[in-house]
């Protein structure tokens, strides 16, 4: 699966990450306990979370498209709440140069 890549990847930047004073979290719209496994699977470094009535991906307008195929998102959002970076996607192979590309903009943040 392209989302378990995407996590993987995360989690072996994650160091590079905090460095930049970033903490990465993964929501999923599904229960708690499916969660936890995923967790348990992906050997995540940091938190996923449940959200099994999809209030955040309702948020985030990352209904499935079709009715079959799951929309994601990258986020960034700085430490008042505000979402500075946000991108959607349908095609899971985008997450495989993700994890850089959001790291870059992080960094930035930095800088600013």
């Amino acid at each position: 699966m392209q989302c378990r890549a995407h996590v993987a990847q995360l989690g072996r930047m994650v160091q590079q990450f905090q460095e930049a004073g970033a903490e990465i979290v993964v929501i999923l719209g599904d229960t708690m306990e499916r969660a936890q496994e995923y967790a348990r699977i992906v050997n995540a470094p940091f938190p996923i979370l449940s959200d099994p009535e999809r209030k955040v991906y309702s948020i985030y307008e990352l209904e499935k498209y079709f009715l079959l195929i799951q929309r994601t998102a990258s986020l960034v959002i700085d430490r008042d709440g505000i979402v500075r970076y946000l991108k959607r996607t349908t095609s899971p192979m985008v997450w495989l140069q993700e994890s850089r590309e959001i790291f870059g903009f992080v960094d930035s943040m930095n800088e600013a």
